[in-house]
């Protein structure tokens, strides 16, 4: 496995254990990133050394108003982002309560989007 690879599962491993009070999660590589999936829906990524957690239209504005962004990545020498999954904001991540709130909103998003 890639360097990069055991990086990204390792803190996919830490935040499955942030949130193991809040919900059973498991992982699964995805696309260089590492999947955090409830109930068999992804509600979260891990990615380059961050946490990014599924949005919708309601929950989006708290993320740009915490100056955060969407996930990015290059491909073929030219820049994309995922506008569904936003990163989430230091203050969130280092404080337990908050991480467990946000990371409800990102399941509901998740379930919305099964649903249409």
């Amino acid at each position: 496995m890639p360097e990069q690879s055991k990086q990204t599962q390792h803190l996919a491993d830490h935040y499955v254990d942030q949130l193991s009070d809040w919900a059973k999660i498991t992982t699964r590589p995805l696309f260089g990133a590492v999947a955090l999936y409830r109930n068999g829906h992804v509600f979260a990524m891990a990615w380059h050394g961050a946490l990014y957690f599924k949005v919708d239209n309601h929950s989006r504005g708290k993320y740009e108003a915490a100056g955060s962004s969407a996930l990015g990545y290059v491909s073929r020498g030219e820049d994309h982002a995922l506008k569904s999954y936003w990163e989430v904001p230091a203050d969130v991540v280092e404080n337990r309560e908050k991480l467990h709130e946000w990371a409800e909103k990102a399941y509901e998003a998740a379930l919305k989007n099964t649903k249409t």
